[in-house]
């Protein structure tokens, strides 16, 4: 199972939002991250086909090296979707709104599980945390809410190509990581692409992590290795608050922890302050993604 984007490339008006991406995916997890404006929804959108690539020179996207757009319905049916955000009929109820969409993604009464689309749904619902809420309006959810229904949608038809928006947008601490458990669980028969700008949505269940800026990919690789890449680039200095707005100027700041000699300040870059202490033993993702955005 591959899909493969070759040359993929989008402009709306005079802004190249896509510039000739090439990138291959198979089963696993794929942390796509990146900055408001880096090119993540307008890449999801091509993939789902709902925008058009440039008319001339749009590059391809081949699952299983066949043009998707050849495939039509057939890979549409492949995949499921969830958007950062969609509208609801209001006086739908979660359970009204999944029977709505499996009717019109075409769910099979019977799903490879043997079970029916009912027993699709009340699994969903319970591994959304909405089963006491399954016949209650839409309408009256909080954003955190709506969010659950949407990926509880995305899942209907156990799809092969599961592709998130910024899924945990609205979820509490205890929701994003009982959504994010849930989502390590499903990676090994699928293709998952989870865009976020939120490092720690991703960084302990993505198998690997593309870096998408202004429309390119700048930097891939597991965590690990893209982690190790940052040895020598990342410090901690003690200083005040007054130092604080000094090296804002000229330096990449990242977490301030309040320590008994003072505060402690994470600093990313190529050239650090020369009273800087390398830090070599807990760089993580965030530092990746200071390194990279800020």
């Amino acid at each position: 199972m591959q899909l493969e984007l070759k040359s993929l490339k989008k402009t709306y008006g005079t802004v190249q939002a896509l510039k000739g991406v090439n990138y291959t995916f198979e089963s696993g997890i794929y942390g796509i991250l990146g900055a408001n404006g880096a090119g993540k929804s307008t890449m999801i959108n091509l993939i789902t086909d709902n925008v058009d690539r440039d008319k001339e020179n749009g590059g391809q996207i081949l699952y299983d090296g066949k043009e998707i757009l050849d495939m039509g319905k057939h890979f549409r049916k492949l995949i499921g979707y969830m958007p950062q955000q969609q509208g609801f009929y209001e006086d739908f109820s979660p359970r009204a709104f999944l029977k709505y969409m499996a009717q019109i993604k075409g769910v099979h009464k019977e799903n490879d599980k043997g079970q029916t689309v009912k027993q699709q749904i009340d699994e969903l619902l319970e591994i959304v945390n909405l089963t006491t809420m399954a016949n209650r309006k839409i309408g009256q959810f909080s954003g955190g809410m709506k969010q659950r229904v949407l990926l509880a949608q995305a899942l209907l038809g156990n799809p092969q190509i599961l592709i998130l928006d910024e899924p945990t947008a609205g979820l509490d601490p205890k929701e994003r990581i009982g959504i994010r458990n849930y989502i390590a669980k499903l990676s090994k028969d699928k293709i998952i692409l989870f865009a976020t700008h939120v490092v720690s949505d991703i960084e302990c269940i993505a198998d690997r992590v593309l870096l998408l800026k202004k429309g390119e990919i700048i930097a891939e690789g597991t965590p690990i290795h893209l982690i190790e890449s940052m040895t020598g680039k990342v410090g901690e200095i003690t200083c005040t608050l007054d130092d604080i707005s000094k090296l804002q100027k000229k330096y990449k700041i990242g977490n301030i922890r309040q320590r008994k000699e003072g505060l402690a300040l994470r600093v990313v870059g190529d050239q650090l302050p020369d009273n800087a202490v390398k830090v070599s033993d807990n760089i993580d993702l965030e530092d990746v993604y200071l390194y990279y955005f800020e």
